[in-house]
């Protein structure tokens, strides 16, 4: 898997995306009425997801560099080769945005990044 996030000033390019989550909000709205069974229903669509990615580099300054990028408020554009489902446009918001060195291999830096999607 291929993965790309495009930012204001370039492109990071992590080693894998070791992990991608996202929820859509519900936001049809249920009206519960007294003496009667059924509801009324108001149809809204689901909102746009939020979640988190979690990108793997191979060296402590990539991680290090993408920390910094992704920590700088802008839009940023998520596209991969393989898996087409996860391209969106995002925010990082709603959360820490996390560096750390795997504490299983000792040699590989994840950055985790809690994203909201926005319409480009």
């Amino acid at each position: 898997m291929t993965s790309t996030i495009t930012h204001a000033l370039g492109t990071i390019v992590p080693t894998v995306v070791n992990g991608y989550t996202a929820t859509r909000t519900a936001e049809t709205v249920v009206h519960r009425i007294i003496n009667r069974p059924e509801p009324d229903v108001t149809f809204r669509p689901a909102g746009l997801r939020t979640g988190s990615l979690r990108c793997v580099f191979a060296t402590e300054s990539e991680a290090k560099a993408a920390y910094g990028v992704l920590s700088e408020p802008q839009v940023f554009a998520l596209a991969d080769d393989d898996v087409p489902t996860v391209d969106m446009s995002f925010v990082v918001a709603d959360g820490d945005i996390e560096i750390s060195l795997d504490p299983d291999t000792r040699r590989v830096w994840v950055v985790t990044v809690p994203f909201v999607e926005v319409n480009p």
